[in-house]
C-alpha cells in the first residue's frame, strides 16, 4: 500500500467523511498519486465555471480538494485564524459530501459543489458559529443575466451601501441551527473576527441575498419559526417573486408533477399550497463604522 502525505491524511481526518468515504478517497489518492500534486495545483485554474476540478468524476472531486486543504489551511493560519474555525470552515466539505451522497449513493462532490467550493479555496469564507461569511465588495442584482428586471433598488438605498463598499456577504448552511441565540453569537463573532483578520477594511455592512428573507414566508410559517426569527437581524431593502431558490432549498429540485413533490415537511406542505409566497430578498445589517 501507497503511504500518503500526512497532511492529506490529517485533514482527512478532521473532515469526519466517516470510514466508507475514507477509504474510497484514500483508495483513489493512492491510484492517482502521481497525478494529485498536479491534479491539486490546477484544480482551480481558469474562470468560473470551467475549473478543471469539475471535469473530473465526484470522488475525484473530493479526493483533489482534500488534497489540497493542506496548502489552504496554511493560507487561513496566515490570515491569524484559529485552529478551531479554520476546521468549522472546512466542515462545508463535509456537509457537502454527506448531501450528495444523500441524493445520488455516491461518495464524492457535485460540479456545484466545487464551483461553490472557490471562495474556499480563495480564503473567501469563514464559518463563524452557525453562518458563513463572504468578504466582498456591495453588488446588487438588478437585472438577470438577459437583461431583464430583477431586484429594484433605490438610490437611496445606493446612497447608504453603495456598488462596491466592503461588506460581509452572510450565507446560511443547509440545517444551520438558526436559534436566536445561536444567531446572535455567530454575528458577534463576525464583528470582532474580522477587525482582527482584516483590520485594514472597514466593512460596511453585512448582506444576505436568501429566500429565507422574502416576506411571504409569514404566511406560510408559525410566528415562532426561527426563520421569521433570523429575519428580524436584517432590514430586507428588496425582494422579487423569484422562487428558484427557495424550491431547491425546500423540495431538493423543481418536479414536473404537483403529486411528486415531497410533502414531509410543514414548510413542504405549506410552499405547495401557496408557491406564489416563495421569493428572494436582499437583507442589510448596517454596521457602525464609529461615525
Amino acid at each position: 500500500m501507497v503511504e500518503l502525505p500526512l497532511a492529506f491524511q490529517k485533514e482527512l481526518a478532521s473532515l469526519a467523511l466517516g470510514e466508507e468515504a475514507d477509504a474510497s478517497v484514500i483508495g483513489y489518492a493512492q491510484r492517482h498519486l502521481r497525478q494529485m500534486v498536479a491534479l491539486a495545483e490546477s484544480a482551480y485554474e481558469g474562470e468560473v465555471p470551467d475549473f478543471p476540478i469539475c471535469r473530473l468524476h465526484p470522488l475525484g472531486r473530493l479526493a483533489v480538494l482534500v488534497w489540497k486543504l493542506a496548502e489552504i489551511r496554511g493560507e487561513y493560519e496566515a490570515l491569524g485564524v484559529p485552529a478551531g474555525i479554520i476546521t468549522d470552515t472546512f466542515s462545508d466539505v463535509t456537509l457537502r459530501q454527506r448531501l450528495f451522497y444523500q441524493q445520488t449513493a455516491k461518495i464524492g462532490l457535485s460540479r456545484a459543489d466545487c464551483i461553490w467550493l472557490r471562495h474556499l479555496i480563495s480564503v473567501q469564507i469563514f464559518k463563524l458559529g452557525v453562518l458563513q461569511y463572504q468578504p466582498t465588495k456591495m453588488f446588487y442584482l438588478e437585472s438577470h443575466k438577459n437583461g431583464s428586471p430583477f431586484f429594484v433598488v433605490t438610490d437611496s438605498q445606493k446612497s447608504r451601501l453603495p456598488a462596491g463598499v466592503p461588506v460581509l456577504n452572510v450565507h446560511i448552511q443547509h440545517g444551520a441551527d438558526l436559534a436566536q441565540e445561536r444567531v446572535a453569537e455567530s454575528l458577534q463573532m463576525a464583528s470582532g473576527f474580522f477587525e482582527d483578520v482584516f483590520p485594514g477594511t472597514q466593512f460596511r455592512a453585512m448582506v444576505c441575498y436568501s429566500w429565507l428573507l422574502h416576506s411571504g414566508l409569514k404566511d406560510l410559517l408559525p410566528s415562532d419559526s426561527r426563520i421569521l426569527g433570523f429575519v428580524k437581524n436584517f432590514d430586507v431593502i428588496s425582494q422579487t417573486g423569484d422562487d428558484t431558490q427557495a424550491m431547491e432549498r425546500i423540495f431538493g429540485r423543481r418536479f414536473r408533477r404537483k403529486a411528486d413533490y415531497p410533502q414531509q415537511t410543514s414548510l413542504q406542505r405549506a410552499a405547495l399550497r401557496s408557491p406564489s409566497k416563495l421569493g428572494y430578498a436582499l437583507g442589510v445589517i448596517y454596521l457602525d463604522l464609529g461615525d
